[in-house]
């Protein structure tokens, strides 16, 4: 179990179950293919590169960026903007096996490219305020060990916690540890909020409940979120609150574990949580008449929606008329003109979802209601055999 898991289960059991299963004949990594957006992507950037400079910094034994040394560890990697760079490049390129990104990764690589300055210059900010313990600085161990064992002094990167008794791990961004002191710090690219404490003192327990890389059970004594607008620092936990988190931990846990062991799993429809549900189109609860009635209650200010629809024939070259089934904006049986911005593969009788269409509703003198669904570039749609 980790932090992002338990709060994926709590949120909606159904969605961490359907992401999470095998799907051979989509692609061959794990869980159903995820969906890409730039503003994810965008954080990705700014988090990895974070990671591998401070990394490289720490391996050179230099406490800060404003520190002399710190020039020679920059020309090293080719300057902030080439690592950017190629970041940007390694990321394209994972996406390639990823069958949902097919659409939109050129889109998205022009994209970030122009975002590249802007990148970079929150890569500074965050780390202009890195300031590593020179007393950890040095000719000291750095970044993952070869072998699970105490770890010594100096600055670790991506180090993953673990507590075995707990059946809990987590990765911490960056742990320095020096003879009198131990600190935690986690690299945040969105906004502050209760999730991330709480995720850092997890990490705090996990940490002082590593045997193996902590044996003695020393205690963190600061723990620090490191977003582009500032530092927050957030208490360390006590012996005594340490414990109350590790039986929350283990509650919370247990009721996950249970909460995913049902068949199927519970689904928990929510308008925010299904808006941004990557697999929405699979889930059987939220294509339900009474669900989809539910959630158009709901204002969209981004002018998106989903719609279950059934082609009738072609409009135009670009074009096609349709009757809606199940949408949250529009009644059943509507008829419906799709749009496609290029060429989509669509044939009389074709049953499909689409997700993040655009749609404007007209009302006729004779109040009958048609809509227009427009199909994007960042839209999507599955046969619903």
């Amino acid at each position: 179990m980790t932090v992002s898991t338990l709060a994926e289960i709590e949120a909606c059991p159904r969605r961490w179950a359907l992401s999470m299963a095998s799907y051979p004949e989509l692609w061959s990594e794990r869980g159903y293919p995820p969906r890409v957006h730039l503003k994810t992507l965008a954080g990705s950037v700014v988090h990895i590169v974070l990671e591998t400079v401070t990394r490289e910094l720490a391996r050179a034994g230099c406490p800060s960026v404003q520190d002399a040394s710190a020039v020679a560890v920059l020309k090293s990697l080719g300057g902030l903007s080439k690592v950017v760079g190629q970041t940007i490049d390694q990321l394209m390129d994972r996406l390639a096996a990823n069958p949902r990104s097919n659409r939109v990764r050129d889109h998205f690589t022009r994209s970030l490219r122009a975002q590249a300055p802007e990148l970079r210059g929150r890569v500074q900010t965050m780390l202009c305020r890195r300031h590593m313990p020179r007393s950890a600085a040095g000719p000291a161990p750095t970044g993952r060990p070869r072998f699970r064992g105490p770890l010594a002094n100096g600055v670790h990167c991506e180090i993953e916690l673990r507590a075995p008794q707990l059946l809990w791990k987590g990765k911490a961004d960056l742990l320095a540890l020096a003879p009198d002191m131990c600190e935690i710090t986690d690299f945040k690219t969105g906004e502050l909020s209760d999730e991330h404490r709480f995720q850092v003192r997890t990490y705090a327990l996990l940490w002082s409940r590593d045997n193996e890389l902590n044996p003695t059970r020393r205690l963190a004594d600061r723990l620090i979120l490191a977003y582009a607008t500032g530092d927050i620092e957030v208490p360390a936990p006590t012996q005594e609150e340490l414990q109350e988190l590790e039986r929350e931990l283990a509650r919370r846990g247990s009721a996950a574990r249970e909460a995913v062991s049902n068949e199927p799993p519970e689904a928990r429809p929510d308008a925010q949580r299904c808006r941004y549900c990557g697999v929405r189109q699979l889930c059987d609860a939220y294509w339900l008449a009474e669900t989809q009635h539910c959630l158009g209650a709901v204002p969209n200010d981004v002018r998106l929606t989903d719609a279950e629809l059934t082609i009738t024939g072609r409009h135009g070259p670009t074009s096609w008329n349709t009757i809606v089934t199940l949408s949250p904006c529009v009644q059943k049986g509507t008829y419906a003109l799709l749009r496609t911005t290029g060429e989509v593969d669509l044939r009389a009788g074709d049953r499909l979802r689409l997700l993040d269409v655009s749609i404007t509703v007209h009302t006729g003198e004779d109040n009958t209601r048609t809509a227009i669904l427009t199909y994007g570039t960042l839209s999507e749609k599955y046969a619903v055999i």
